[in-house]
């Protein structure tokens, strides 16, 4: 098998859905697909930290979905919900982006319960990184383009400068 038989075609690649820029007044959904320390009580500060940054830089009206601040434990224990809040997230017309909390491990447990019709059908910005990576893959495989970036406890939280490209194509 070759590198072309194994990898996306040129012009899969050029058909991604591009969903709309965001605008001041915006709302946006957080979720922890991977872990969920954000809702840890030693972490939740950040969490408020990076949520305050997206609201107060950026403009934006920041919603959690249900399991996103339900602490490490049961965000581990449930990848149905994980799901579910990710799905909830792209099915609600009035959210235009979904950023994730943070990376972790374990956020391929949540493939058999994604509908990818309901992604492809309801386009919009998605943001994280690391292990984000496979809600990246079920993005793609949902024909929808997908930010590869900063999440709410990295970056957003840290009491620096956020980076002149992530302000600018945020």
């Amino acid at each position: 098998m070759g590198i072309r038989e194994t990898a996306l075609e040129e012009e899969e690649m050029l058909n991604l859905t591009k969903p709309q820029r965001l605008n001041r007044g915006d709302k946006v959904a957080t979720v922890s697909l991977s872990w969920g320390g954000a809702g840890d009580a030693n972490l939740i500060w950040r969490y408020k930290q990076g949520k305050k940054r997206l609201q107060e830089q950026f403009g934006l009206n920041v919603v959690e979905m249900p399991n996103t601040l339900k602490g490490t434990a049961f965000v581990y224990q449930n990848p149905q919900k994980r799901a579910e809040d990710l799905m909830a997230a792209f099915s609600d017309p009035s959210i235009k982006a979904i950023f994730t909390c943070i990376g972790g491990d374990d956020s391929i447990r949540m493939l058999p319960y994604i509908d990818f019709d309901v992604i492809r059908n309801n386009p919009k910005i998605l943001v994280g990184y690391s292990d984000t990576t496979i809600t990246h893959f079920i993005c793609l495989k949902a024909n929808l383009s997908s930010f590869y970036g900063p999440s709410i406890l990295a970056e957003f939280a840290e009491n620096i400068k956020i980076f002149d490209y992530t302000a600018y194509w945020l």
